[in-house]
């Protein structure tokens, strides 16, 4: 995590590694200033709340099928959440270019010169306004081999949760681990 300016942080979660050989295989840890962190007994931690409805956009050679996304976004949607709209590779305002998209959850392709663990399956990063307690943007990388329970991981942490370990939950950092268990999801 970067801090980019006063009371703006950015997370950075390496998340759902992916072991062939061993399930014990760990995210790697995130480094926060957060001034805020949640006490989040028997439930996934959430660090903040979107100050504007987030909008999402898939963005030109994300490795996620239009199904994918909605079935996605249902799958928060039902636990309350709420998106203004989803866009799949249709940008017109240029959104998936811009270095901070206000307002706006990103779906790309993990890139070359963005250091994704080897083993890991995506890479969320969300930005914070410390002072507010808000979410201002997100971004998420994905590798091509999108698995299930990885895209909608991943929009978890761009709604600000952080891992839960619990065995089955949707934000287990271990793949091998996780599940579709919601617990502590509910908006």
């Amino acid at each position: 995590m970067m801090r980019l300016t006063t009371g703006v942080t950015i997370f950075v979660f390496t998340c759902f590694l992916a072991s062939f050989f061993t399930p014990s295989v760990v995210a790697s840890d995130y480094v926060s200033n957060f001034t805020y962190f949640p006490v989040a007994e028997g439930k996934p931690p959430k660090v903040a709340d979107w100050h504007l409805t987030p909008r999402i956009i898939v963005c030109d050679y994300a490795p996620i099928s239009k199904t994918q996304l909605k079935s996605a976004v249902k799958f928060w949607e039902k636990l309350g959440h709420k998106f203004f709209t989803s866009q799949y590779k249709h940008d017109p305002l240029g959104k998936c270019n811009q270095p901070s998209p206000i307002g706006y959850i990103l779906i790309h392709l993990a890139r070359q010169g963005l250091k994704i663990g080897e083993k890991s399956l995506a890479e969320t990063h969300f930005f914070i306004d410390n002072e507010k307690k808000e979410i201002e943007w997100a971004v998420i990388y994905l590798r091509n081999d999108v698995r299930s329970t990885v895209l909608e991981h991943e929009i978890g942490h761009s709604l600000g949760y952080l891992h839960y370990n619990g065995i089955n939950h949707l934000m287990n950092e271990k793949w091998t681990m996780g599940g579709w268990e919601t617990k502590g999801l509910r908006k």
